[in-house]
């Protein structure tokens, strides 16, 4: 981890009103209003148990924490919605998985799933296409759903006002979780695709690069999980640099193309989405527990000066965590790990 351990940890998964707790504070994030102020002689933050047990100067003991019905500090209920909290019991990785859960949970500004509750005050479809992937598993596409109904915008023009092409895959996806493919907005994304398309693959500029072929396997992925005839659609066999973080459907990926042959401490989740397509193993190290575990760092549209009130110094070093879509290619890559 390129920033040292914090210790912090942020309540109020899913719809929940947020919080964090930090140097014997408990702070809203709604207005950074302190709720609670404790005199502490300890803290013992349990990351996989979302609880922090800390010990007062006088002997008592306060535990803050979050279930699958709510968030408490001792028996008082500050904020409830219902959530499906597995315990992984049956994978390699059960603590790291109930963490990076944690991080996607974490993960949304009201009811809208955004990359960082700081940093971030709008939702961008790759990171919550990601995040889809996950709450799909494990039983909370219930926390997605107004969002992904009231979408009404093909792109989420977030990258400097780019209608990214990988943008209609990942609506697509988000609205097979819910709809058909008589959806009104399903038919728009065929009619723009095929606007767009040349030879039947997508043009344009994502993540301010060409990327058709990541593009291309995303819109036949998207549309194909909605029942739509894809047969319009050609996967082009050319370089592709983002091709192999397409994990989803690797039949149609030319196998050699490449990227990231090293760690990317600024942008992990590139690398964790070539080691899930590749199937590679990864050292030790980097599934060390930790708090928080997902991040990222000197992104081109992050206002890391918000980030300020949960840590100076990731604010000064652009850096924030956890991240949405780190989380989720961790945890997916994870959870094929038994």
């Amino acid at each position: 981890m390129i920033i040292p351990e914090k210790r912090f940890f942020l309540f109020g998964m899913g719809h929940r009103e947020k919080h964090v707790y930090k140097d014997g504070k408990l702070i809203r994030k709604l207005d950074n209003k302190e709720l609670f102020t404790w005199d502490i002689a300890n803290e013992n933050f349990l990351y996989d148990q979302y609880k922090v047990v800390l010990t007062l100067q006088d002997g008592s003991i306060v535990t803050i924490f979050e279930n699958e019905n709510g968030f408490y500090v001792n028996d008082e209920c500050l904020s409830s919605s219902p959530l499906s909290l597995p315990s992984f019991e049956a994978y390699r990785y059960p603590s790291q998985l109930k963490i990076l859960h944690h991080e996607i949970l974490i993960s949304f500004n009201g009811k809208v799933p955004v990359p960082n509750i700081y940093v971030y005050d709008k939702a961008w479809y790759r990171d919550g296409a990601m995040m889809a992937f996950v709450l799909e598993k494990t039983g909370n596409l219930h926390l997605l759903k107004n969002w992904a109904l009231s979408i009404t915008e093909l792109y989420d023009k977030n990258n400097s006002g780019f209608c990214e092409p990988d943008n209609l895959g990942q609506l697509a996806y988000i609205l097979s979780l819910f709809v058909d493919k008589d959806y009104p907005l399903v038919k728009e994304i065929v009619y723009e695709a095929n606007r767009i398309m040349e030879n039947g693959v997508l043009t344009g500029i994502t993540d301010f690069n060409d990327h058709s072929v990541y593009s291309t396997l995303w819109l036949k992925y998207g549309l194909s999980r909605l029942g739509v005839d894809t047969s319009f659609i050609k996967i082009p066999k050319r370089f592709d640099n983002y091709a192999r973080m397409f994990w989803m459907d690797k039949s149609e990926v030319e196998t050699d193309t490449c990227f990231l042959n090293e760690y990317d401490e600024n942008y992990p989740y590139l690398w964790w989405a070539v080691k899930h397509f590749d199937d590679e193993e990864v050292d030790d190290d980097m599934l060390a527990i930790r708090y928080p575990m997902s991040w990222e760092r000197l992104a081109s549209q992050a206002k890391y000066e918000k980030i300020d009130v949960l840590s100076t110094e990731y604010a000064k070093n652009s850096f924030s965590a956890p991240h949405s879509w780190h989380a989720a290619e961790m945890f997916m890559y994870l959870i094929e790990k038994r």
